[in-house]
């Protein structure tokens, strides 16, 4: 082959005619698959996802003749490296297969970084080894993934069948690159699935963290709110008040409790089965400093004024993590100059319907009598 006519020099004049020389390479590479599988069935349904990388580096490189690609730059990267196969430096090939005989299956982790340097156009090629006869499908990389799920790590679905505009990009609004290539496209995903569970009324919240918790340890265990130690139960709870403070309105009914219970769940492997009981026990407020009150309010206003002041320093020192977590579950508190002043807006309006002098009591600290 001419060096004008190779792979590489294409891609220097004409990007758009190297990439369709690639989907040509893999036409050629599906057909030989699929004629192979159908003439020895037997020998192709024996494969598996670690056989079948190096059976695909074998037709591909016969795929490559009468084609701007050099057979001896197809090659099979060994390791956890995305994609399993190279080709001319730029070009990759993911190989996936299921012993099914459907067309889906889990793909690789949606934080690609084991991704292969240099590599900036994949296909996906896939093996359905199950049915009477295998078969074989080619198709680019981002248009076939459906959907994501989470095993260890948040990992796309693999359906082979969808239509282009059924992507899991389309669905989010953004493109494979935009997606991949994002900072924070963890917190991105977390957010599509959080918006589309409320668009469906459900109460439900994902389970996985942030973009850190790829490199950050996590439980695998999920704890008791009664096992926890005090200074933990404090700073989870300033934590709940701030992100939910629905929870804080006495006159709410009991979902409004969900949210909360959800989040330590979620967020901290934290399970508390009498959620109600941070806001409630105790009884009601009927004495402040000794004077009885006309009518006793609830003890929820005893658990703000306790809270005001670790409050007031989490939400003038945010970390990051906070400050995304209040932007997904409360921005309103983003809203102005001051956090905690926004925050104390939330709660004096649940305190005015109460007749309770709620920013008062904060500042002076009264001593409080309860009734059971």
């Amino acid at each position: 082959m001419e060096a004008g006519n190779n792979i590489i020099a294409i891609r220097k004049r004409n990007i758009t005619d190297a990439h369709n020389a690639f989907v040509e390479l893999m036409s050629k590479t599906e057909d030989i698959l699929n004629t192979e599988a159908r003439n020895n069935p037997k020998d192709y349904k024996q494969l598996n996802s670690t056989t079948l990388e190096p059976r695909a580096v074998e037709k591909i490189k016969l795929a490559c003749s009468g084609s701007p690609f050099n057979p001896d730059e197809i090659k099979l990267i060994s390791g956890q490296r995305f994609p399993d196969i190279v080709a001319e430096r730029y070009y990759g090939i993911e190989v996936k297969t299921t012993k099914e005989n459907h067309w889906t299956s889990t793909g690789s982790s949606i934080v690609e970084t084991t991704r292969i340097e240099d590599v900036d156009d994949i296909y996906m090629l896939f093996g359905k080894l199950g049915g009477e006869i295998p078969e074989f499908r080619c198709r680019p990389y981002e248009d076939v993934l459906c959907d994501i799920a989470v095993t260890h790590s948040p990992r796309y679905l693999i359906n082979m069948e969808i239509e282009k505009g059924n992507t899991i990009f389309s669905k989010m609004g953004t493109t494979y690159d935009e997606f991949r290539l994002s900072p924070d496209n963890i917190s991105q995903v977390r957010k599509y699935y959080r918006e589309r569970a409320i668009e469906r009324k459900r109460v439900e919240m994902p389970w996985w963290i942030t973009s850190d918790n790829m490199e950050t340890a996590h439980s695998f265990n999920i704890k008791l709110w009664t096992t926890l130690e005090p200074s933990e139960k404090r700073d989870l709870q300033a934590k709940c008040m701030i992100l939910f403070p629905e929870a804080l309105n006495p006159t709410q009914s009991k979902t409004k409790y969900n949210n909360t219970t959800l989040w330590l769940c979620s967020y901290n492997q934290v399970v508390n089965p009498s959620i109600r009981d941070l806001y409630s026990a105790g009884g009601k407020i009927t004495h402040v400093d000794g004077k009885r009150l006309d009518t006793p309010v609830a003890q929820v206003f005893n658990i703000i004024v306790d809270y005001a002041d670790s409050i007031k320093k989490m939400l003038s020192h945010l970390t990051a993590d906070m400050k995304m977590m209040i932007m997904e579950f409360n921005p309103v508190l983003l809203a102005g100059d001051d956090p905690y002043e926004e925050w104390l807006k939330i709660c004096c309006t649940f305190a005015d319907e109460k007749n309770v002098p709620l920013r008062d009591w904060i500042e002076q600290k009264p001593k409080f009598q309860f009734s059971l």
